[in-house]
């Protein structure tokens, strides 16, 4: 939502929002049942009569009177939203790059975020249809949350972005486009579409290299994989997960059956695990890949593994939890940087390093920089 446009070609929303919007409209989203007694009641209920804990009415329609009909093509930014498909049983990604160029990739921005937050067991799944360019069938889409393959899309992204880059690299070498003398990087600022523009800098950049290296008989350090990498820069920001206790052992999954695997005192346990697992891995996955490389700096994760309580639900929206769950953010932000420890899988601070705030307005001045770099002089 942060990408929508709105007047003048700004966004819609901005992130200094995020908090507001959640404090108004988290209890209606997720409402809050008083007293221990008429939530039991509700429980119950839920489980006779079946479906998701919440009805998502009134979220779908807050998107949509937010949203409208914008596309995914008409996002300010480029965009990559994971969501999994439940009839083709795989993931997929809701990108903009494919929206641009293929109709039925096209969603309405509301759908997307509908059907990426479409958490099982708490929100209904979501479908909905596209058009093809040349008028066939329909395009359907069956839809739940993206977290259920990738509930840290960081290497989904990186690897979209790898794929996009490879696609215009064959485009430009089929069409022997001159990329930065020929003013190609100029016009595509000038359309505001800087991800292409800094994409085909870093393409010219890696041909330049490798024609040199070629020159003087040298092979590629690494080859075009990992120009690419360290030419990335990720910031990857969490959502909180739970402070690492010992909540289960074998001894308790034993003595579950199969509703206690999907609840068990006020959490979901399996969800919990796969969510956990795949959090863990994919950022385990990209210390690696940024060390081996040798720009680990390039790669900057937020993160907090200390939630416990009411902190710790995916629901819970009373004010107290609220104001709990914004002061842990400002909190982390005060906090020095951390990394996963790829063995412990615990996050340890970064001897001598900033703190998440002054990382952050690194990596925003090294963006800036950049793309002032591509922009056009003023006349």
């Amino acid at each position: 939502m942060l990408a929508a446009p709105g007047k003048d070609n700004r966004p819609l929303f901005a992130a200094k929002d995020i908090s507001k919007f959640y404090r108004e409209n988290g209890p209606k989203i997720f409402p809050q049942k008083g007293g221990w007694v008429p939530s039991l009641v509700q429980e119950a209920w839920n489980k006779l009569r079946g479906g998701p804990k919440y009805d998502g009415k009134f979220l779908h329609d807050k998107i949509g009177s937010l949203l409208g009909d914008t596309k995914a093509a008409d996002t300010l930014s480029n965009l990559v939203v994971p969501a999994f498909d439940v009839k083709r049983m795989q993931p997929i990604l809701l990108n903009s790059f494919e929206a641009e160029r293929e109709a039925h990739k096209n969603a309405r921005l509301a759908d997307v975020c509908i059907a990426t937050s479409a958490a099982p067991t708490y929100l209904p799944a979501h479908s909905f249809d596209t058009r093809r360019s040349d008028g066939g069938r329909p395009h359907e889409f069956q839809l739940v949350d993206g977290g259920v393959a990738a509930n840290n899309p960081t290497m989904a992204a990186m690897s979209l972005l790898t794929k996009e880059m490879i696609r215009l690299r064959r485009k430009l070498q089929d069409k022997d486009v001159h990329l930065v003398h020929g003013g190609l990087v100029r016009r595509l600022e000038r359309r505001n579409n800087p991800t292409t523009a800094a994409m085909t800098a870093m393409i010219a950049g890696m041909e330049e290299k490798r024609n040199k290296h070629h020159r003087m008989g040298r092979q590629d350090d690494g080859g075009v994989g990992a120009s690419v990498y360290r030419n990335i820069l990720v910031i990857s920001i969490g959502t909180g997960i739970a402070k690492q206790a010992e909540r289960y052992t074998a001894a308790d999954c034993n003595k579950w059956n199969m509703l206690n695997w999907l609840a068990y005192d006020g959490f979901n346990p399996l969800i919990d695990f796969f969510y956990n697992a795949s959090v863990d891995m994919v950022d385990i996955h990209a210390e690696v890949l940024f060390e081996l490389l040798g720009c680990e700096d390039n790669y900057l994760r937020i993160q907090t593994d200390t939630l416990e309580g009411d902190t710790a639900l995916v629901d819970c929206t009373t004010e107290k939890n609220m104001k709990e769950l914004i002061k842990i953010g400002n909190d982390l932000l005060k906090q020095k940087v951390a990394r996963v420890n790829i063995d412990t899988g615990v996050y340890e601070t970064v001897a001598g390093g900033l703190t998440n705030e002054a990382a952050l307005k690194e990596f925003s001045g090294k963006l800036s920089a950049e793309r002032k770099l591509r922009q056009p002089a003023r006349e």
